[in-house]
């Protein structure tokens, strides 16, 4: 099944337009991140992935999101020119950008945010906690490598690993190629992941979540969706992938948790990427119903929200917590919401500031 008529990308003399629909589940996305870090209705004696409460519903159902940027930003890089070398040129501006960011936003979360351990008794607390930061950095090269000091981090390390990848791939092989090869990837990471304790999964020193392995396959997916023109028909194409592939992730969790006592909750299964791709297309196709122009107005500010909020997270989430209530839960959701968007607004009017955000 075709997704839409084959057309070469437009040149690659101006970035390309936003798109409202884009940025509504952009805007959606990041708000699912919001709940994945802030885990919220995760009271009680059952932990997180124990069994499909409210707890773990939330954060599965939020998981889509991080497949879907993937494929976002592989539409919009390969849209500038879809040849290795405007690739190449992406490759070569957006690089040092995630990297640079990476590096000092990792600096930034060696600071202790939490308000639990940091108040308890400042600034004794404050300083003992920063202190125990360093040293954990300084003890875990790896790790920080791949991750940063703040576990959302890896995302920025990820898709700059993978854009040099497939810029690099793309010299010597075609988008399709590039494709089988980040499936090879996908399959393998996946089985060093939420396939580990099956009888063909294996262990890594690091978390498979980290690096190209899960990223090549959907930023290339992105790249083939770019030389294609939507139609009408991937929005039908994307929702039906996305209920599938809601369907698909519970019933693969449900049978790694009942055969091999898996966690139900996990970064990414297969029915997650199919998630993730759905609402891709579907935000691609643009249905007039996904065009929310406030929404698309805080586009442009989402990989700002996305790195800055979980200072918000760290501070707030402890405090509400205390009340064990869902409508503390929401309430803190909708506080970190705000207050990122504030802090990311307020750090965007400096010049000194505004790339940390933009």
């Amino acid at each position: 099944m075709t997704l839409g008529t084959t057309a070469g990308p437009p040149a690659p003399t101006s970035p390309p337009a936003r798109l409202a629909a884009v940025d509504t589940l952009r805007v959606i996305g990041i708000v699912g991140v919001m709940v994945i870090h802030a885990a919220p209705f995760a009271h009680g004696p059952a932990r997180l992935g124990a069994v499909w409460d409210a707890a773990t519903l939330a954060n599965q159902a939020a998981r889509f999101a991080v497949p879907m940027f993937f494929v976002f930003a592989g539409y919009f890089w390969a849209r500038r020119g879809d040849t290795p070398a405007a690739l190449a040129s992406g490759a070569r501006t957006m690089v040092p950008r995630l990297v640079g960011r990476f590096a000092l936003w990792s600096l930034i979360f060696m600071i202790p945010f939490e308000s639990d351990r940091i108040f308890r008794r400042f600034p004794e607390g404050f300083l003992r906690n920063l202190q125990a930061n360093v040293t954990w950095a300084a003890t875990h090269p790896g790790t920080v490598l791949l991750q940063g000091t703040s576990g959302h981090l890896w995302f920025l390390m990820s898709l700059a690993m993978t854009v040099a990848l497939v810029a690099l791939l793309r010299r010597v092989c075609t988008t399709r190629t590039v494709l089988l090869l980040g499936a090879g990837l996908f399959a393998a990471s996946l089985l060093a992941g939420a396939y580990r304790r099956t009888a063909l999964g294996f262990a890594l020193l690091f978390n498979p979540r980290n690096g190209p392995g899960f990223a090549v396959l959907p930023v290339a997916l992105g790249c083939w969706l770019a030389g294609r023109t939507p139609s009408p028909r991937w929005a039908t194409i994307g929702l039906g992938l996305l209920g599938g592939g809601a369907l698909l992730a519970a019933g693969e969790l449900q049978w790694l948790h009942n055969h091999h006592g898996t966690t139900l909750a996990q970064d990414l299964v297969i029915g997650t990427f199919s998630m993730g791709v759905g609402a891709a297309l579907l935000g691609l196709a643009g249905p007039a119903w996904l065009r929310v122009p406030r929404l698309a107005a805080l586009g442009p500010l989402v990989l700002g929200v996305y790195v800055a909020h979980p200072i918000l997270v760290d501070l707030l989430v402890p405090l509400t917590r205390r009340a064990a209530s869902p409508w503390a839960d929401l309430t803190a959701i909708l506080a970190i919401a705000l207050g990122t968007l504030g802090l990311v607004r307020w750090l965007g009017r400096w010049r000194a500031t505004r790339w940390l955000v933009s």
